[in-house]
């Protein structure tokens, strides 16, 4: 169904209100929105579904607070609270610190939650004229190649980078298929692509609750895919402080922000980068293909959206979040 995109966001600000304040629940709501708006679909609005885990439902113990700051970082810890919150605040602090310094990295601990869509804080670096990276940790999911253990989280990177019209946003999970699609093809009663995932034994599985307890296959079925899901593990547990190779509890994420100005210069940055994308897009395709720049062409689609000023949601969806009011 249709559904208007403010309605919408309203919807999603009063059930979070339910343990968080005007403020934080509009913060959350802006990272939920841009998930469905930009086609995230299992980072948006499903994660006000379900019990204990739904956001409106995670009671943090205290506000984001930061407990260590020098003059190019911060350690953040979350409270306890969702992670779309505590990564909120660590953008915008990160988007603080680079503004004056030039560089920044934060890093954030205590966190109850997946922070959502990457993607999302990668861009609103970008959109403050800096060089994003974002890397999350998350619970145990990845083998190590040549194990059958799962042992790093699903662990995504996301990169943005300005440009003179809309910015380039690339963010990859380290797993060949994302938790969040594990828990839809169970949901849905589907099975599995093919070389996504293992039971416990190790034997090759199509069936999502056999491959909950097994473990997932990095990306590209290699070592490449599982050592970076470990370096990403590192970035976000020990150097946060958060948990690693974990099963629940405390999530870590870092933030990276870098200013063009540090080298060659904001708007020379950003005309190159331009640049960058026009011979990208003059480039020969193969047969029936067209060139795709992540996240510079889902811009326009947000910005129709937005102009139009509704989504498509499905009925059940809307249906079952306005019950839980």
């Amino acid at each position: 169904m249709k559904v208007k995109i403010t309605d919408l966001q309203d919807l999603m600000i009063q059930l979070l209100k339910k343990n968080y304040s005007d403020t934080e629940a509009q913060s959350i709501s802006e990272v939920l929105l841009y998930a469905e708006l930009s086609g995230k679909n299992t980072q948006g609005l499903l994660k006000l579904m379900g019990g204990s885990e739904a956001a409106q439902n995670i009671k943090p113990k205290h506000p984001p607070k930061i407990i260590k700051e020098t003059k190019l970082s911060a350690l953040i810890d979350g409270g306890g609270a969702n992670g779309p919150l505590v990564a909120q605040v660590a953008t915008d602090k990160a988007i603080s610190i680079a503004m004056e310094q030039g560089f920044a990295i934060v890093g954030s601990n205590n966190t109850f939650s997946s922070v959502g869509a990457i993607s999302f804080y990668a861009r609103k670096l970008a959109k403050n004229n800096l060089i994003g990276i974002v890397a999350a940790g998350s619970p145990k999911a990845i083998l190590h190649d040549g194990g059958i253990d799962p042992l790093y989280g699903t662990n995504p990177i996301a990169f943005s980078f300005p440009t003179e019209t809309h910015s380039i946003t690339f963010d990859s999970a380290s797993s060949a298929i994302t938790w969040s699609g594990l828990v839809r093809a169970k949901a849905l009663g589907q099975k599995l692509p093919e070389n996504v995932a293992i039971d416990k034994n190790g034997n090759m599985t199509v069936d999502p609750d056999e491959a909950m307890s097994g473990a997932l296959l990095p990306f590209d079925r290699s070592y490449k895919g599982s050592g970076i899901a470990m370096c990403i593990e590192l970035l976000t547990g020990p150097l946060t402080g958060a948990q690693y190779i974990f099963e629940d509890g405390d999530w870590g994420t870092i933030f990276i922000a870098i200013s063009p100005d540090l080298l060659v210069g904001v708007d020379e940055f950003k005309k190159h980068s331009s640049d960058f994308i026009s011979k990208i897009k003059e480039s020969r395709t193969m047969p029936g293909k067209k060139i795709h720049i992540p996240g510079f062409d889902k811009e326009s689609q947000i910005d129709e959206l937005m102009r139009l000023g509704e989504i498509e949601i499905e009925d059940k969806i809307i249906k079952a979040l306005k019950g839980m009011l």
